[in-house]
């Protein structure tokens, strides 16, 4: 099935022409013949909607014909089309139809962005999240936000008709640096610091990052884990030298598992350097598991701990690979069909909490319960955090709030602390501070160059 959507002006004189003069009811899909405007002849049978002004996505008159997908009818169709009118008849460009709803004020930009975020979602955690952004909960905040810095600046400014005469009126101005304090405060919040955060488990993916001695197994529990072979596997101890790199989706949450070189002294040059990058995607990792032969185990701690928690001591835990730099510690013992008679591992003293899971790569056992506890894991770090819509998620949004910090403190420190403020100065810093959010949600007028950035982003079908 393909969708071809035309707009006004020439959407009914295109349905006359190509079905005839059978009457268009809004919101009501019928079957109709399509023909050539001037040979007649039959190009297709297709569905046909139609949608009257302004109740349509753009809030003009929509017409859509959904005909049959296949080359020919789709070309043929198109230049059926095109023959009614070769000028006024033309292409949409990418992103041109939310324009026309952004510019018939059918939707605002965040709106515009989260369907484009919808569009391009590959989980569902960003699923979820773009219907949030989108369904106007982000722009009901950015309007709280404005609303917030015109407030101030209608206080401001009705010192204006009253500072000659009676001077300033300390107890409003305190409270309007007080209200002016608090936004400042509740941008700051949301601003990112630097640290990962849940958006970004969301938007950009969490990073699990496979480690530990050669032959533990490593690349091939990635190949189970995404269901393919993304990584060589070879008996050959350092056959992984480089970073090997697969995604997955773990409880709704992108994951981009990497796979790295085994840990050794090596007194070969490139596997030092693959060596290097592994203890540096360890560092940067938001999860790291540490993957361990089970005979190794054994004969480390004198004995195999059972699944889930449990204490072993530092000592044991980097004698196994555990690096420095994990910020935890997670513990696959691999090739357990490899041992049959082992006793428990004695559990250490030692504050370190260990959490471990049994499995065999090579038979595929223990995988489906690690994907399981991994993904629960994930939820139980991100959840909460995302219960709520965010104001940031775009790189726009970020750039325009950090001006609007950037005024805001402005008008503390040059106007809210001085004893004889310029308030007709202060009040163009907060006119300035609420012109700059209503950049965000198109409230304030934008530049047309602004507008093609963020709608040719968009495929051509919206």
């Amino acid at each position: 099935m393909y969708h071809l959507l035309m707009v006004r002006p020439l959407s009914r004189q295109v349905y006359e022409e190509m079905c005839g003069s059978h009457r268009l009811l809004s919101h009501r899909a019928t079957l109709r013949t399509l023909r050539h405007p001037r040979t007649k002849e039959v190009l297709d049978k297709a569905l046909v909607l139609y949608f009257c002004a302004p109740n349509s996505f753009t809030g003009e008159d929509v017409v859509e014909f959904q005909v049959h997908g296949s080359p020919a009818v789709v070309r043929d169709t198109l230049l059926a089309i095109s023959d009614i009118d070769p000028e006024g008849v033309r292409p949409a460009t990418p992103g041109e139809f939310t324009r026309r709803a952004f510019e018939n004020g059918r939707m605002d930009l965040t709106s515009c962005e989260a369907l484009d975020a919808l569009l391009k979602a590959e989980t569902s955690t960003q699923r979820r999240l773009a219907l949030r952004t989108g369904g106007g909960r982000q722009a009901q905040l950015y309007q709280a936000l404005r609303n917030g810095i015109l407030e101030a600046m209608v206080h401001v400014e009705a010192m204006l008709d009253f500072s000659e005469e009676d001077g300033i009126d300390e107890s409003l101005w305190e409270s309007v640096c007080e209200q002016v304090a608090n936004l400042k405060a509740s941008i700051d919040r949301e601003i990112p610091n630097g640290h990962p955060t849940s958006l970004d488990a969301v938007l950009r993916g969490t990073r699990l990052v496979l480690y530990g001695r050669p032959n533990a197994g490593k690349s091939m529990l990635l190949n189970k884990l995404v269901r393919r072979d993304a990584a060589i596997v070879s008996s050959e101890p350092g056959t992984t030298r480089d970073v090997v790199q697969a995604t997955l989706e773990l409880n709704g949450f992108r994951v981009l598992l990497s796979d790295t070189a085994g840990l050794r002294d090596s007194p070969n040059a490139i596997e030092q350097q693959g060596i290097a990058r592994t203890q540096m995607h360890v560092q940067d990792a938001d999860l790291s598991l540490l993957v361990c032969d089970a005979k190794e185990v054994d004969r480390i701690l004198g004995g195999i701990p059972s699944p889930g928690f449990t204490r072993i001591s530092r000592k044991n835990a980097e004698q196994l690979g555990l690096l420095h730099d994990a910020k935890e510690v997670f513990l696959f013992v691999n090739k357990m069909d490899t041992v049959v008679d082992f006793k428990e591992a004695p559990q250490s003293s030692d504050p370190q909490e260990c959490r471990i899971w049994h499995g065999s790569a090579l038979k595929d056992q223990g995988i489906d319960q690690l994907l399981a506890d991994l993904g629960i894991e994930l939820a139980e770090r991100h959840s909460k955090d995302l219960s709520e819509t965010p104001l940031v998620t775009e790189a726009r949004h970020l750039h325009i709030l950090r001006q609007v910090l950037q005024t805001l403190n402005k008008f503390l420190t040059e106007y809210g602390q001085s004893k004889d403020p310029d308030v007709s100065l202060a009040a163009e810093e907060l006119r300035y501070a609420a012109y700059l959010v209503g950049q965000i949600t198109g409230d304030s007028l934008i530049a047309d160059e602004v507008l093609g950035q963020i709608f040719q982003r968009f495929c051509i079908g919206k």
